[in-house]
């Protein structure tokens, strides 16, 4: 899980729409935090292609844990979203 962690914390201090994203579903309730995930859920369910699965993989993570709050904490303390 920690590389996972730090191989998007590197994604977002390199790509700024990333980082956006990851504030984006950060900032969302417990409540919306679900909802997105069955839109992501859905959206992915039929999905094959390798890059749809990478992007449903990059979602499922950041919504669980509290991952999301972990990484902007990470991006934001260390200076490193470009």
């Amino acid at each position: 899980m920690d590389d996972v962690l730090q191989e998007i914390v590197k994604a977002c201090a390199e790509d700024r729409r990333i980082f956006e994203i990851v504030q984006s579903i950060a900032a969302m309730t417990d409540q919306e935090r679900e909802q997105f995930e069955s839109r992501v859920k859905s959206y992915y369910l039929s999905r094959t292609d390798q890059v749809d699965l990478q992007a449903y993989h990059f979602y499922i993570f950041i919504l669980s844990d509290s991952n999301a709050q972990k990484i902007v904490q990470i991006v934001s303390s260390k200076g490193l979203c470009v």
